[in-house]
């Protein structure tokens, strides 16, 4: 090594070594970036009980759906009360059941591929309820293999989350907002959904409103 060269080193050698610090810069530097973590975890953690209350009221009110065999607007309503409840949220929850059916046998009685059809859907404000033109695309990927003339029922929960500050994070539930730059998200209000498919378990159908025999 010349000396030019160990002249040139000196002051990085010198720097390495210093051990004298300013407790007030380094709270500079650092708080933040601890506020930050500490501030971020606060809503991930929130996040996740808010997703788990939103999956248990939805599994809980299907079941109470799938035991009945009449639904009413006020009965949908009663039952989006009970949401509330489950959640515990301060914000606003949805509800929506949409009854499909799959039919494998034409009129002919002959077995084709099988096509699934809506047979009504329903929701509290908040959401519309699923139509003809995305009845393919919303609910039926959700359908497990059904038998002929077999009848499902859908229960959708949304459940709105706000967290209590923003926050920056990078690629981070990117697909709940439009226009998304992954390089910086803001980690912002949106819904938590739940899809639970169940069968009617103590009548044959369940109906809206009235059940008109076939």
């Amino acid at each position: 090594m010349t000396q030019l060269t160990a002249y040139l080193l000196r002051p990085f050698r010198r720097y390495l070594r210093e051990e004298q610090a300013s407790v007030t810069v380094e709270v500079v530097m650092v708080l933040p970036i601890l506020l930050w973590g500490y501030f971020g975890m606060f809503i991930l953690f929130d996040g996740y009980r808010a997703l788990s209350a939103n999956i248990r009221s939805g599994y809980t009110i299907s079941d109470m759906i799938s035991r009945q065999e009449v639904l009413n607007q006020a009965a949908l309503d009663g039952l989006n009360d009970i949401q509330d409840i489950l959640t515990q949220s301060p914000h606003r929850t949805v509800l929506r059941v949409t009854v499909a059916r799959y039919q494998d046998v034409n009129k002919d009685g002959v077995i084709d591929d099988g096509e699934h059809s809506l047979v009504w859907s329903k929701s509290t404000p908040g959401k519309e309820p699923i139509n003809d033109s995305n009845f393919q695309q919303s609910i039926v990927p959700h359908l497990p293999t059904m038998p002929d003339t077999g009848e499902l029922v859908v229960v959708e929960t949304f459940m709105a989350f706000v967290p209590f500050m923003n926050i920056t994070q990078e690629q981070l539930f990117c697909n709940y907002i439009e226009d998304c730059n992954p390089g910086r998200v803001v980690f912002g209000p949106f819904y938590f959904e739940t899809v639970v498919v169940t069968r009617p378990r103590i009548a044959p159908q369940l109906c809206w409103e009235h059940c008109w025999s076939s």
